[in-house]
């Protein structure tokens, strides 16, 4: 959708505007006008540089020293950051009767947040709960209290590690104190119970901002393209569908993710809190911000767009504004006239800064921003647009006022004097990389002068939570963590020790790689949940088993799993179609190089045992390949699947037959990836007892639950073709699946009990357990 020529300035973005093409459009529109603003106006960006350099010989001239108590912020300053919050987070156009309005609340506001930035270090999700009653005392004694401690905690367990390593709990934090902050204002005026209504309404939905944000551009948009790329298109197709349609998203189409049903339980209290056909506007915002985020997570480093900055500010100029966008709708009851223009067309203003402090690390992930744009392939320069632009956003946005000039101006100044002056060298890199003009130059070199402790001096509430807060939630209780994100994490690392034990290829002096070798690496590279290795490493963790010392048996017990997967989907075993979404492997290569590559898996899996030696006594390393030859022959995995085989040939069987066939066929591999590492560790025969009892009870509920999927679900959800064993005996063909769902929780039970016998934590291994008992694929 083009807009119309006629349309003067920047584009005047209504609520009508946002559907996601009218509102790329609008940025498009923007951008262009901002390029002919700065072309015909340069008289006007000098002025604003100068006011830039005017606050910045203010803030150098200003030292604090480090022996004098803290002062509290001068009128001048706290005028300031009102405005700022006034124009910045809320685009409003200040005068001064609605500084002055302002001023009360936001001291106590600014003075709370920093009680709030320093509680946040506590690190605990009732301590994150009570420093945001201690700010924003509207919450307390709320109901939604307890909801919001659970919602926190069960994030905090799911997202990746190192995206709460990264602040992604911070992230949601901020989010939510954003939102909540612009609630206080919006209430400055009610009475204590319209103003508790309001804060009931607006807590839930800033919690799902927030933890919007944690999971889809933190977790999915940055998640390596190699990792869960089904389920993340899944996620995606989901994503879409909802913000554009309102459709109820039914919980069994949801993939079986951690993140996945957080953003399945968001998307449905979003629903419940904004219905639909009552708050389009805020699904269209959401969902044109969502695309934008999209198209710009695709974008690398490596790779940079054909247009330069020309294609990578629309999306930039979207993500940043939209934001605000959502954030004011959730946090406001309504929204000023103007207001979509305004906050739209502002906010990249500071997006250009936050992408400018964050070169250094955008760069090491690869994240294509402006200023890790090469660049010999912008086609402009991010240091000259970011200076302009805040003069643009002065002059037209909010009409040349001059309260909202200020504002911008000073704060614009202290971000980039705050980053420049904690290391000087940063400014250099910045003049040698971008050769900006003389004016622009001067302002860099300036802001690289202005001291730490000057700048610091100024610093506004909202910057000092902003770091702050990404400290919030920053570790957590490995114990506690989801058993799926515990197995997630930790796939790279098993994905490199299989490749390390895997059959190596024959070399060229052997006549090179041969079919058999192409099996093998279509079976070992066709994804899989790597279940197998992640019961080991949460056994070896409790432990305190240091990962090298555990490696092999890691590799040892998803070789062993794959080759059985290849011999039980062959035609004279089970036949099978489909395996873990693909086609199985003797529908691409032949029936006899698919035996032999589970063969050779086999064997490389007892090498892998083999190499054991190198930090374990003999004794004990022989000790282990006895069991796992035992285990995986004729006394366990092989008589469970030859008595797979006669179950279905024959009518009759018992519940007793399945549940022995259920225990010699999946229980075993549980097993087998448990056991060594109590051998390893030299557990006493009590305890290796217990683990096989809790082994060969969660094995029985994986198996009836795998029936219970095989009955109910379609394939794109579990990977195989659902019907296929539609003649094989089965607890839930011969007891129906109430009953076979009373016998699955009685199992789940006799495992948790196995566990409570254990010295030690078993917490992922009851977790994991449980969700075997729920999984949906």
């Amino acid at each position: 959708m083009n807009v119309p020529v006629r349309i003067a300035g920047p584009f005047p973005f209504t609520a009508d505007d946002l559907d996601p093409e009218r509102v790329l459009s609008g940025a498009r529109h923007t951008l262009a006008d901002f390029q002919r603003w700065r072309t015909e106006h340069p008289e006007l960006i000098a002025a604003h540089l100068d006011r830039c350099q005017e606050h910045l010989r203010l803030m150098a001239a200003t030292p604090r020293s480090r022996w004098l108590p803290r002062r509290g912020p001068s009128p001048r300053q706290l005028a300031r950051e009102a405005a700022y919050f006034l124009v910045y987070d809320m685009a409003e156009v200040p005068d001064p009767a609605a500084v002055e309005a302002c001023v009360a609340t936001f001291r106590h506001h600014r003075d709370n947040a920093r009680v709030l930035a320093k509680d946040l270090d506590k690190g605990s999700v009732d301590g994150v709960i009570d420093a945001l009653e201690r700010r924003f005392p509207a919450l307390r004694d709320l109901p939604e209290r307890t909801w919001l401690g659970e919602r926190l905690d069960r994030l905090h367990r799911g997202l990746p590690e190192e995206v709460v390593r990264a602040g992604g709990m911070g992230k949601v934090v901020r989010t939510m104190t954003g939102v909540l902050a612009i609630a206080v204002c919006a209430t400055a005026d009610d009475d204590p119970l319209r103003r508790r209504a309001h804060f009931r309404r607006v807590l839930p939905g800033a919690y799902a901002f927030g933890a919007t944000y944690a999971v889809v551009d933190d977790s999915l948009q940055d998640m390596p393209a190699d990792r869960q790329s089904a389920e993340r298109e899944r996620c995606h197709r989901m994503i879409l569908r909802g913000l554009a349609t309102g459709a109820p998203i039914d919980r069994a189409d949801v993939p079986d993710h951690p993140l996945a049903e957080e953003l399945h339980d968001l998307y449905t209290l979003a629903l419940d809190l904004h219905p639909f056909a009552e708050r389009r506007h805020l699904y269209r915002a959401a969902e044109a911000m969502y695309l934008a985020q999209h198209r710009d997570a695709a974008l690398t480093t490596a790779q940079p767009p054909p247009g330069g900055l020309a294609d990578v500010y629309p999306d930039v100029f979207l993500k940043a504004g939209l934001s605000r966008v959502v954030a004011n709708v959730l946090g406001r009851r309504e929204v000023p006239e103007g207001f979509y223009a305004r906050c739209l067309n502002t906010i990249f203003v500071s997006q250009f800064k936050d992408d400018l402090i964050d070169r250094d690390e955008d760069g090491r992930a690869g994240r294509l921003t402006p200023f890790t744009l090469p660049p010999r392939s912008c086609g402009g320069n991010p240091l000259e647009d970011m200076v302009a632009y805040e003069a643009y956003a002065a002059a037209e946005v909010f009409g040349g006022n001059e309260i909202a000039a200020d504002s911008l101006s000073w704060f614009g100044a202290l971000k980039l004097a705050t980053h420049l002056g904690a290391d000087p060298r940063r400014c250099g890199d910045l003049l040698d990389a971008y050769r900006p003009g003389p004016g622009v130059g001067l302002f860099l070199r300036t802001a690289a002068r202005v001291s730490p402790r000057a700048a610091a001096a100024f610093a506004p509430v909202d910057m000092t939570l902003k770091h702050t807060a990404g400290k919030a939630l920053g570790s957590r209780d490995p114990g506690a963590v989801d058993p799926r994100t515990f197995v997630l994490d930790r796939i790279p690392a098993i994905e490199e020790s299989v490749r390390r034990f895997r059959p190596p290829a024959p070399t060229d002096e052997l006549g090179g790689p041969t079919e058999v070798d192409a099996v093998i690496a279509y079976a070992l590279e066709g994804g899989g949940k790597r279940l197998r290795p992640g019961l080991t490493l949460m056994l070896a963790e409790a432990l305190s088993l240091a990962y090298h010392r555990i490696e092999p048996v890691l590799a040892a017990s998803e070789l062993f799993h794959t080759a059985s997967l290849l011999f039980d989907d062959l035609p004279a075993q089970d036949d099978a179609a489909l395996r873990r979404g693909r086609p199985v492997a003797h529908r691409v290569f032949g029936e006899g190089s698919v035996q032999l590559a589970g063969i050779a898996l086999l064997s490389a899996g007892f090498g892998a045992l083999a190499t054991l030696d190198r930090h374990h006594p003999a004794a004990t390393v022989t000790e282990i390949i006895g069991y796992a030859g035992a285990v995986l022959g004729p006394r366990k995995l092989c008589r469970g699947q030859a008595l797979d085989l006669e179950l279905s040939t024959r009518t009759g069987a018992t519940t007793a037959e399945i549940l022995q066939m259920y225990a010699l066929k999946t229980a075993t591999m549980i097993e087998a990836a448990l056991v060594p590492v109590m051998m390893l560790t030299g557990r006493p025969d009590a305890e290796i007892e217990e683990i096989k009892q809790y082994a060969h009870h969660a094995g029985i509920v994986f198996q009836i639950r795998d029936d219970l999927l095989d009955a109910t679900a379609a394939a794109e959800r579990i990977g195989k073709d659902a019907d296929h064993d539609s003649g094989k005996a089965n607890l839930v063909r011969l007891l129906g699946i109430e009953a076979a769902e009373r016998i699955m929780q009685g199992h789940v039970d006799a495992a948790l009990a196995a566990c409570a016998e254990l010295p030690f934590d078993t917490r992922l291994l009851e977790a994991s357990v449980r969700h075997f008992a729920t999984r949906r694929l």
